[in-house]
Protein backbone atom coordinates (compact mmCIF):
# COMPACT_ATOMS: atom_id res chain seq x y z
CA UNK A 1 0.00 0.00 0.00
CA UNK A 2 1.43 3.96 -0.98
CA UNK A 3 0.77 6.54 1.04
CA UNK A 4 0.30 9.62 -1.13
CA UNK A 5 0.53 12.62 0.46
CA UNK A 6 -1.84 15.81 -0.65
CA UNK A 7 0.12 17.79 -2.45
CA UNK A 8 -1.10 21.01 -0.41
CA UNK A 9 0.51 19.85 2.63
CA UNK A 10 4.13 19.36 0.27
CA UNK A 11 4.54 22.63 -0.78
CA UNK A 12 6.09 25.24 1.43
CA UNK A 13 4.28 27.95 2.68
CA UNK A 14 4.70 31.38 0.85
CA UNK A 15 7.47 33.86 1.72
CA UNK A 16 6.20 36.49 3.93
CA UNK A 17 7.14 39.89 3.73
CA UNK A 18 10.50 40.95 5.45
CA UNK A 19 10.08 44.06 7.21
CA UNK A 20 12.30 46.39 7.84
CA UNK A 21 14.46 46.86 11.03
CA UNK A 22 12.59 49.09 13.67
CA UNK A 23 14.05 52.77 13.82
CA UNK A 24 16.18 52.15 17.36
CA UNK A 25 15.25 56.45 17.45
CA UNK A 26 11.34 55.64 17.39
CA UNK A 27 11.56 52.80 20.12
CA UNK A 28 14.00 54.92 22.43
CA UNK A 29 11.27 57.58 22.56
CA UNK A 30 8.70 54.87 23.62
CA UNK A 31 10.04 55.18 26.67
CA UNK A 32 11.59 51.73 29.31
CA UNK A 33 10.65 50.14 31.52
CA UNK A 34 13.20 49.36 34.53
CA UNK A 35 13.47 47.71 37.69
CA UNK A 36 14.07 50.08 40.64
CA UNK A 37 16.39 49.03 43.37
CA UNK A 38 15.06 48.91 46.48
CA UNK A 39 15.97 48.48 49.71
CA UNK A 40 15.24 49.33 53.50
CA UNK A 41 16.67 51.46 56.33
CA UNK A 42 15.62 51.28 59.81
CA UNK A 43 14.55 54.46 60.89
CA UNK A 44 15.97 56.20 63.88
CA UNK A 45 14.40 58.68 66.48
CA UNK A 46 15.72 61.56 64.95
CA UNK A 47 14.15 60.60 61.50
CA UNK A 48 10.60 59.62 63.15
CA UNK A 49 10.74 62.79 65.04
CA UNK A 50 11.38 64.97 61.87
CA UNK A 51 8.69 63.09 59.82
CA UNK A 52 6.51 63.73 62.75
CA UNK A 53 7.30 67.32 63.43
CA UNK A 54 6.48 68.01 59.49
CA UNK A 55 10.15 68.52 58.46
CA UNK A 56 11.77 66.92 55.72
CA UNK A 57 15.27 66.48 54.34
CA UNK A 58 17.22 68.66 52.43
CA UNK A 59 17.95 66.08 50.06
CA UNK A 60 16.69 62.36 49.00
CA UNK A 61 12.99 62.06 49.82
CA UNK A 62 10.79 61.71 46.89
CA UNK A 63 8.94 64.99 46.74
CA UNK A 64 5.26 63.12 47.95
CA UNK A 65 7.09 61.86 51.01
CA UNK A 66 6.29 61.46 53.61
CA UNK A 67 2.80 60.49 52.77
CA UNK A 68 -0.21 60.56 55.45
CA UNK A 69 0.76 57.27 56.21
CA UNK A 70 4.01 57.08 56.88
CA UNK A 71 3.39 59.89 59.27
CA UNK A 72 1.44 57.85 60.97
CA UNK A 73 3.52 54.82 60.89
CA UNK A 74 6.19 57.00 62.93
CA UNK A 75 3.96 57.42 65.48
CA UNK A 76 3.79 53.86 66.22
CA UNK A 77 7.74 53.08 66.19
CA UNK A 78 9.29 51.83 68.87
CA UNK A 79 12.85 51.97 69.17
CA UNK A 80 15.07 49.13 70.26
CA UNK A 81 18.60 48.65 70.81
CA UNK A 82 18.64 45.06 69.61
CA UNK A 83 18.68 44.83 65.64
CA UNK A 84 17.23 40.95 66.27
CA UNK A 85 14.20 42.74 66.98
CA UNK A 86 12.82 43.67 63.58
CA UNK A 87 9.50 44.76 65.01
CA UNK A 88 10.43 47.58 67.01
CA UNK A 89 10.61 50.37 64.40
CA UNK A 90 9.85 51.22 61.10
CA UNK A 91 11.80 51.35 58.02
CA UNK A 92 12.12 53.47 55.11
CA UNK A 93 11.69 52.29 51.73
CA UNK A 94 14.18 53.64 49.55
CA UNK A 95 14.03 53.26 45.52
CA UNK A 96 17.10 53.68 43.60
CA UNK A 97 18.31 55.29 47.16
CA UNK A 98 15.00 58.28 47.58
CA UNK A 99 13.34 57.97 50.58
CA UNK A 100 9.79 56.95 48.99
CA UNK A 101 7.93 54.90 51.79
CA UNK A 102 7.82 53.17 54.86
CA UNK A 103 7.00 49.40 56.08
CA UNK A 104 7.38 47.56 59.42
CA UNK A 105 5.51 45.51 61.80
CA UNK A 106 2.90 47.03 63.84
CA UNK A 107 3.79 45.67 67.03
CA UNK A 108 6.07 41.91 68.89
CA UNK A 109 4.42 38.46 67.76
CA UNK A 110 1.35 37.51 70.04
CA UNK A 111 0.39 33.55 69.40
CA UNK A 112 3.03 33.49 66.68
CA UNK A 113 1.44 36.01 64.80
CA UNK A 114 2.33 39.70 63.24
CA UNK A 115 1.11 42.07 61.57
CA UNK A 116 2.62 44.66 58.87
CA UNK A 117 1.86 47.50 57.28
CA UNK A 118 3.30 49.37 54.31
CA UNK A 119 2.91 52.73 52.06
CA UNK A 120 4.77 53.93 48.83
CA UNK A 121 4.30 57.23 47.92
CA UNK A 122 2.46 57.66 44.49
CA UNK A 123 5.57 58.88 42.54
CA UNK A 124 7.29 55.57 43.29
CA UNK A 125 3.99 53.43 42.82
CA UNK A 126 3.33 50.48 39.72
CA UNK A 127 6.82 49.23 39.73
CA UNK A 128 6.56 46.40 42.00
CA UNK A 129 8.42 48.70 45.13
CA UNK A 130 5.82 47.49 47.44
CA UNK A 131 6.25 43.58 46.91
CA UNK A 132 10.19 43.57 47.18
CA UNK A 133 10.14 45.89 50.34
CA UNK A 134 7.31 43.37 51.40
CA UNK A 135 9.78 40.25 50.67
CA UNK A 136 13.01 42.12 52.46
CA UNK A 137 10.75 42.88 55.42
CA UNK A 138 9.74 39.30 55.68
CA UNK A 139 13.44 37.92 55.39
CA UNK A 140 13.84 39.65 58.30
CA UNK A 141 11.67 37.05 60.00
CA UNK A 142 13.24 33.54 58.53
CA UNK A 143 13.81 31.14 60.71
CA UNK A 144 10.93 31.89 62.87
CA UNK A 145 8.04 30.68 61.62
CA UNK A 146 5.43 32.49 62.04
CA UNK A 147 2.35 33.78 60.54
CA UNK A 148 2.47 37.39 58.67
CA UNK A 149 -1.28 38.96 58.36
CA UNK A 150 -1.96 42.78 56.75
CA UNK A 151 -5.14 44.37 56.23
CA UNK A 152 -6.18 46.44 52.60
CA UNK A 153 -9.43 47.97 52.08
CA UNK A 154 -11.62 46.52 50.07
CA UNK A 155 -11.69 48.53 47.49
CA UNK A 156 -7.69 49.33 47.29
CA UNK A 157 -7.17 46.50 44.40
CA UNK A 158 -3.49 48.00 44.49
CA UNK A 159 -2.44 46.67 47.43
CA UNK A 160 -4.54 44.00 47.37
CA UNK A 161 -2.00 42.75 44.21
CA UNK A 162 0.86 43.74 46.24
CA UNK A 163 -0.39 41.08 48.62
CA UNK A 164 -1.02 38.80 46.23
CA UNK A 165 2.34 39.21 44.12
CA UNK A 166 3.99 38.95 48.05
CA UNK A 167 2.85 34.94 48.34
CA UNK A 168 -0.49 36.53 50.66
CA UNK A 169 -3.67 35.01 50.64
CA UNK A 170 -7.19 36.25 51.30
CA UNK A 171 -8.44 34.37 54.73
CA UNK A 172 -11.19 36.67 56.11
CA UNK A 173 -13.00 40.45 55.92
CA UNK A 174 -14.33 42.63 58.78
CA UNK A 175 -16.09 46.41 59.06
CA UNK A 176 -13.48 48.82 60.67
CA UNK A 177 -14.80 51.29 63.56
CA UNK A 178 -15.09 53.76 60.38
CA UNK A 179 -17.38 51.03 58.92
CA UNK A 180 -15.01 50.38 55.84
CA UNK A 181 -14.95 47.00 54.81
CA UNK A 182 -11.26 45.55 55.46
CA UNK A 183 -9.67 42.36 53.78
CA UNK A 184 -7.33 40.24 56.19
CA UNK A 185 -4.36 38.43 54.32
CA UNK A 186 -2.17 35.96 55.51
CA UNK A 187 0.87 34.07 54.91
CA UNK A 188 3.21 32.05 57.21
CA UNK A 189 6.98 32.75 57.01
CA UNK A 190 9.07 29.52 58.34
Amino acid sequence: MEITTPKRYCTLPKARPTREPADARVLGQTGSVSTPTVSLRQVDEAVARTIIDGGRASSGWADDFPARGDIAAMHLSKFSPDPNEPWFGSYLILVDNVVSGTIGFKGGPIANQVEIGYGVVPSRQGRGVATSAISQLLARIAGLSLEVRAETDSSNVASQSVLSHAGFQQISRRTDREGGDLIIWGRHVD
